[in-house]
């Protein structure tokens, strides 16, 4: 007989059956006796063998083992891309704050800005999406602001028989004030009174009367002489301002400017020096330098888009222009150098384009500008280049400030789809400041001590 012997801790081993007279080997085991078979132990012991054999080698056996080991491995990596995932969904949600950086020179005035105003702290917060600098440039004519306003166009009749219009905004509740304040917008080449519709909506709410400034030919008006206003010709905004002030004598008149509309700002500004008619200005993406709108920078879809604009501009009033300029040599030009050329070399009477960038430059009398000034820039700005702001104006002129962000594109600064531009809340931040300290003065750190502006 063969026995099998169970010991109390689970072990088992086979032998023979020990003899009658031990029963037992000790109290903690036990005997079970079976019939001895020796073929069909002996077969179980093989299908045994055969069966473990074969679960081993099994293709599922050792995928099941590879996956189980391989588990830690992919919980990582799946936790990785989920957490990723999840910080980039929250940018969507946050927007990244970006702090300006304020230029200018210590003074009474700067001392009154800083406190008033509070720029250094003001954060601009696009949207993830809308950061970029050419959708930021882009945007405003994608998806432009929904505006509120209504507009009353006037025609102003100039000296020379030419027509500008003034686009007057007329759904506003002035407060009874006995000095109001006026907000002449001069928009860029190819902007209207719906391309700044965002600063008359935000100008409006506080009580300011807005009006949008058309040059000759421009924003849907017609021509009456044969002239184009060029980038640094003040003339006809000359004898607008005057209009402006001798109708309304008792009026405050600001000005805002964009893009290249801040070349004429600027010329006008050291043109008539003190005799301006203007309490204060800012200045959204300036051109500092004239001749960088046919340079490198100035290219690609941008080039494109006011290139079109202006031959639209010349092939409407090609009938009026035809005697002073090359028309079939402005339709055809493919830069904005040789569109300058065809159209106001001979215009302007100048011998070649250095004379004309010259005549045009918006900084040629810089010496002579009295009021204060603000310039919003962006360091992203794919129009202008940072390369051309002039850093030393703001370190030795204390009625000039600059405001530079890392992006916001060209007159763009949007935060939100369709909100209220960045720029022109801190420029009416800004105005509201200026009048405060020309008119009613302030006192120095908010003490007792008054005083007054002496710009």
């Amino acid at each position: 007989m063969i026995a099998e012997t169970v010991t109390g801790d689970g072990g088992r081993r086979e032998g023979l059956t020990p003899p009658p007279s031990r029963p037992y080997a000790n109290d903690n085991q036990y005997i079970i006796h079976r019939p001895f078979n020796s073929e069909s132990n002996t077969a179980r012991r093989a299908a045994a063998v055969e069966a473990d054999e074969r679960g081993t080698d099994s293709p599922g056996v050792m995928l099941a083992l590879y996956t189980l080991l391989s588990l830690p491995f992919y919980v990582a990596v799946v936790g990785t891309l989920l957490l990723s995932l999840c910080v980039y969904l929250k940018s969507f949600l946050y927007s990244p704050e970006i702090l300006p950086k304020l230029f200018f020179k210590e003074s009474t005035l700067a001392n009154h800005i800083l406190k008033r105003c509070r720029f250094i702290t003001r954060s601009f917060s696009p949207s993830v999406w809308i950061s970029n600098r050419h959708i930021q440039t882009l945007l405003p004519w994608i998806f432009p602001h929904n505006c509120k306003c209504q507009f009353d166009r006037e025609y102003l009749q100039l000296r020379d028989k030419g027509v500008v219009a003034l686009d007057w905004v007329t759904n506003v509740n002035l407060p009874k004030k006995k000095r109001r304040t006026v907000i002449l917008i001069i928009p860029g080449l190819t902007g209207d009174a719906l391309s700044v519709s965002s600063l008359c909506d935000a100008a409006t709410c506080r009580g300011m009367q807005c009006v949008v400034f058309n040059r000759r030919g421009h924003g849907g008006t017609f021509l009456t002489t044969p002239k184009l206003q060029s980038y640094g010709d003040p003339s006809d905004l000359r004898q607008v301002i005057n209009y402006i002030h001798d109708r309304y004598p008792k009026i405050l008149i600001t000005v805002v400017s964009y893009g290249s509309g801040c070349d004429l700002f600027l010329s006008y500004l050291g043109e008539f020096g003190s005799s301006a008619h203007i309490c204060a200005g800012v200045c959204v993406s300036p051109c500092f330098e004239v001749n960088q709108r046919s340079s490198d920078i100035f290219s690609g879809i941008y080039n494109i888009l006011v290139l079109l604009y202006m031959k639209y501009i010349i092939w409407r009033h090609a009938r009026a222009l035809s005697d002073v300029i090359d028309v079939p040599g402005a339709l055809k030009s493919w830069s904005l150098k040789q569109f300058d050329y065809h159209v106001f070399l001979k215009m302007f009477g100048c011998e070649d384009m250095d004379e004309f960038y010259e005549r045009n430059n918006p900084l040629r009398d810089v010496d002579d500008i009295s009021i204060p000034l603000l310039f919003i820039c962006s360091l992203d700005d794919p129009v202008y280049s940072q390369n051309s702001i002039p850093h030393d104006l703001f370190k030795y002129y204390p009625n000039f400030f600059m405001l530079t962000l890392e992006t916001g594109g060209h007159c763009g600064f949007r935060e939100k789809l369709t909100s209220v531009s960045w720029a022109d809340k801190i420029s009416l931040d800004y105005l509201e400041a200026i009048l405060e300290f020309t008119i009613k003065g302030y006192r120095i750190n908010y003490h007792k001590s008054p005083a007054r502006s002496t710009i």
